[in-house]
């Protein structure tokens, strides 16, 4: 057993600077770009949870501290977080400022004169926050640019709250050259969103600029970090590189937390073995899927990334997909599909898309018929009435072959969650072959769904359009006169499976 190498993913889960920090060049020029150019401003970065917001700034800024404060250029880390009211916050920014002066030797009279009278008791709103400016007036007057970096900006909806005024407050000290801070802010939502959920009518986020996403790794960023597997004696293959990418997609966090594992695992035991590393992280992995699933519920986007994954699409705007693109929850493959940033964070949606009511009646349709069609085959057949109509027709044959690699996959993944239904993972238009099979039709379906073949494969090719038409095919158009034409065959197949159930 090794005992004397380096895990180059032994911070997963924290802040990672200096070496340890992997790609996201382009985000890195962005931000010097924008913030660190003489003529630079503000920048918001907006991320999902664990993108490595934190990490981005880190390396960006607090790395070059020395190389920026040679420039005049302050930088001041903030965690909006640990702070419980809107006071504390204002008076924060002038402790740190003055207290960061201080060490630096870059105080005079006017600025420490200034931050006194700042933070003086008893003071009004309106009196502290002029003080406040003229503190900042002084810091620029000395020709010295602060620059705010306020992590976890996403709790100003707490800090901020019935406090729209103060609020304000934070866009005048960027705005008025006189006295300008600058602002580089985390957050997972973006400004527009945090304004509106603090019931602010100020344009900050137009004070603020254009925000950068940042999503998951790009191409070159997963080079970097197969290259990190490989500086440690790992041999990348394209296999494994496959099982990765399956895992974590291009997920930072879920990433760090598997090349750790698989560091150590050929360390201790000269093996690379993904499964094991996954069984080990399946509580992490699943803590951090229903952290992003329960942001996602909370910004009522969680039933619009399911539609557009798995129909039906009800309510989606293409607005929403082009967001869920930024943030990197979806991609687009070579096939000009759409799919989440992991097959296996996909499939853990399509658990949790069975286990919601996406309150519609398409969704209730395919449901009954699932249930339709197992209690019939079931009556006829038995409990081998799988295994019965694959020896009878190979078209179902081809049905259930394609269900058994998809519930197969989803076992792999998630054990005893998975569904032990076949039906489970047949589409509409599946559901509809089995149906309309010849024989069965004849001997089973026939006499309770009436008309012929025709009539209702017409109905099973509508619903199929309409039960995926998002993630399969990008450009298909649905339009309204077609939903509400399926709503009408779905009132019709409710009412024949609810008349007609043992």
């Amino acid at each position: 057993m090794y005992t004397d190498y380096q895990n180059p993913f032994i911070n997963d889960g924290t802040i990672i600077s200096g070496d340890h920090f992997i790609g996201r060049q382009d985000s890195l020029k962005v931000i010097e770009r924008r913030v660190i150019r003489p003529r630079g401003g503000n920048l918001v970065i907006v991320g999902e949870p664990r993108t490595g917001k934190s990490s981005l700034v880190q390396k960006a800024i607090i790395d070059r501290k020395d190389e920026l404060l040679a420039k005049k250029l302050l930088p001041i880390w903030i965690n909006l977080a640990t702070f419980d009211n809107s006071s504390l916050f204002f008076r924060s920014l002038v402790t740190s400022c003055y207290d960061e002066l201080e060490e630096l030797g870059w105080l005079n009279k006017l600025i420490i004169r200034e931050k006194e009278r700042a933070l003086e008791d008893e003071l009004s709103w309106t009196e502290g926050y002029g003080r406040i400016q003229r503190f900042f007036q002084k810091v620029r007057q000395a020709e010295i640019r602060i620059l705010f970096i306020l992590d976890e900006f996403d709790h100003a909806r707490r800090v901020f709250k019935s406090s729209v005024s103060r609020f304000q407050g934070v866009r005048e000290l960027s705005y008025k050259p006189d006295w300008r801070v600058y602002w580089l802010i985390t957050s997972r939502r973006n400004i527009k969103n945090i304004e509106s959920q603090i019931g602010s009518v100020s344009n900050f986020a137009q004070t603020l600029g254009s925000s950068h996403y940042l999503g998951m790794f790009d191409q070159i960023d997963m080079e970097a970090y197969f290259s990190r597997l490989s500086s440690v004696g790992i041999p990348v293959e394209s296999v494994l590189q496959e099982q990765i990418v399956y895992f974590c997609g291009g997920y930072p966090y879920l990433l760090e937390m598997l090349g750790y594992e698989i560091v150590e695992m050929f360390y201790e035991q000269q093996v690379i073995d993904i499964e094991k590393c996954m069984q080990i992280l399946q509580g992490a992995f699943f803590d951090h899927y229903d952290r992003i699933i329960d942001l996602l519920r909370e910004d009522d986007n969680l039933h619009k990334l399911l539609q557009i994954l798995f129909g039906w699409a009800i309510d989606v705007k293409q607005t929403d997909i082009d967001d869920f693109l930024r943030y990197g929850l979806l991609q687009i493959t070579e096939q000009e599909t759409y799919q989440a940033f992991s097959m296996h964070f996909q499939t853990y949606l399509k658990l949790v898309e069975r286990q919601i009511d996406l309150r519609n009646i398409l969704r209730e349709t395919e449901i009954a018929l699932r249930y339709f069609i197992t209690e019939k085959m079931r009556n006829k057949y038995g409990d081998s009435w799988v295994e019965e109509l694959e020896k009878k027709h190979p078209k179902a044959k081809t049905v259930f072959d394609r269900c058994r690699g998809e519930q197969q996959r989803e076992k792999n993944s998630f054990g005893s969650r998975a569904s032990q239904n076949l039906l489970d993972f047949t589409y509409p238009r599946e559901l509809f072959d089995v149906i309309l099979i010849k024989n069965e039709w004849q001997t089973t379906f026939s006499t309770i769904f009436g008309k012929d073949k025709q009539y209702w494969d017409q109905r099973g090719q509508l619903l199929s359009k309409i039960r995926n038409p998002l993630a399969h095919n990008r450009d298909q158009v649905l339009y309204e006169h077609e939903r509400q034409i399926a709503e009408g065959y779905c009132k019709e197949i409710l009412e024949l499976t609810n008349d007609n159930q043992n």
